[in-house]
């Protein structure tokens, strides 16, 4: 915080507010490490957010999940690694959600078997169980077509998870 030397009235100084934000690749770089010093591959990195004002925000996902004592965990390990007294900032680490559309290609490799809805680059939309998944490609199957559809990584829009009750 800074005084500007102009006040507005008498008994009221103005003050400029400096916040440097905080860079998103150095919250990934500690992630990161997280993981590599813990020997946590089963689980990765889906996003990082921070906002002007550094509210950060991580996304992590695991190939059998993730327990809330991972997110616990890697929020310590995060705040351990950073300086309050230089920087200010609001942290959250989350696991990816329920209903939320996929990020990375090893997403669809831990959910082989379960329902899937997605959208191609032609606006299509395809639902059914995903049966296989490559390096190029996913199979969707449904009871009406048990040879499936091949949808290329390249021509997916989104694709979820469909929660059926």
């Amino acid at each position: 915080m800074e005084y500007n030397g102009e006040g507005s009235g008498d008994r009221f100084p103005s003050f400029i507010y400096r916040i440097s934000m905080i860079d998103k690749n150095k919250i990934t770089t500690i992630v990161e490490a997280y993981l590599a010093e813990n020997q946590r591959e089963d689980l990765f990195l889906i996003e990082v957010k921070v906002s002007k004002t550094n509210v950060i925000s991580v996304v992590l996902d695991g190939d059998n999940g993730i327990k809330v004592d991972d997110c616990i965990s890697i929020s310590r390990f995060i705040e351990s690694k950073m300086d309050r007294d230089k920087e200010d900032f609001e942290l959250t680490v989350t696991s990816f959600g329920l209903g939320e559309y996929f990020v990375l290609p090893r997403q669809f490799k831990k959910n082989v078997n379960q329902t899937v809805e997605v959208l191609n680059t032609d606006d299509e939309k395809t639902e059914g169980i995903l049966s296989e998944v490559t390096s190029e490609d996913i199979l969707i199957t449904t009871k009406k077509d048990k040879n499936g559809t091949r949808i290329p990584f390249a021509e997916i829009k989104k694709a979820r998870i469909i929660i059926k009750f």
